[in-house]
């Protein structure tokens, strides 16, 4: 898991964090639980507005709330479709639940794993 997870790191990145922040495991829990519930993609912020793994972690959270939002309205539109929308908004969210542990994994071991498309679209903090 560990080479793939390294064909999405972004080294400079990653070599912009400060390794005391990365090893902080309340710094690494608040920056990789928001994978799982975007929504809270403002914690690494709140925690430690002066860090860069902090900052990186919480524009690409931001960035997975808005593909998660996409996500939805598309598994509800094809939800729609009997039989076929199921089997299709049920593989939609394993891939979805797939890609959240792989960040939040990564996000964890103190990688700087963007997005794959839209990793790069925003940096607000």
């Amino acid at each position: 898991m560990e080479k793939f997870i390294e064909l999405f790191n972004d080294k400079n990145a990653q070599n912009s964090f400060d390794p005391n922040d990365v090893k902080t495991t309340s710094n690494a829990l608040v920056a990789s639980l928001p994978y799982f519930l975007p929504i809270l993609f403002f914690l690494p912020i709140l925690i430690n507005k002066q860090s860069a793994y902090c900052k990186f972690h919480a524009n690409q959270q931001l960035t997975w709330l808005i593909v998660s939002v996409i996500i939805g309205v598309i598994c509800g539109v094809l939800g729609l479709i009997p039989v076929l929308g199921a089997i299709i908004g049920a593989v939609i969210g394993l891939a979805w639940l797939a890609v959240s542990f792989l960040l939040f994994y990564s996000a964890f071991k103190g990688n700087a794993v963007r997005i794959p498309f839209v990793g790069n679209m925003i940096s607000i903090f």
